[in-house]
């Protein structure tokens, strides 16, 4: 006869009252899942580990789902350029 426990539930209030730096961080922000490129990286999706990697974000394989590289999260979003007054905008 096999004896299966229960696994207790991730319960954020309870991590937080025990301190844990790392869970209010989590708590703050919320759950974000990135791409670091030389790590084996499983889809939160469907637990793949097959990618398609753009410049911006990887694309899982088998289901598709998108999430951001952890090398461009970790940058401030900047304008790539700065738009001035068109001339061809502004034809009467």
């Amino acid at each position: 006869m096999t004896m299966h426990h229960a696994r207790p539930a991730f319960d954020p209030a309870h991590m937080l009252a025990a301190g844990h730096s790392f869970a209010r961080r989590i708590a703050r922000r919320g759950f974000m899942p990135l791409y670091h490129a030389g790590d084996v990286n499983h889809c939160p999706g469907c637990g793949g580990k097959h990618w398609h990697v753009g410049r911006m974000s990887a694309e899982c394989a088998t289901c598709a789902t998108a999430i951001p590289l952890a090398d461009v999260a970790a940058q401030p979003m900047q304008p790539l350029f700065h738009v001035t007054r068109s001339r061809t905008a502004w034809v009467e």
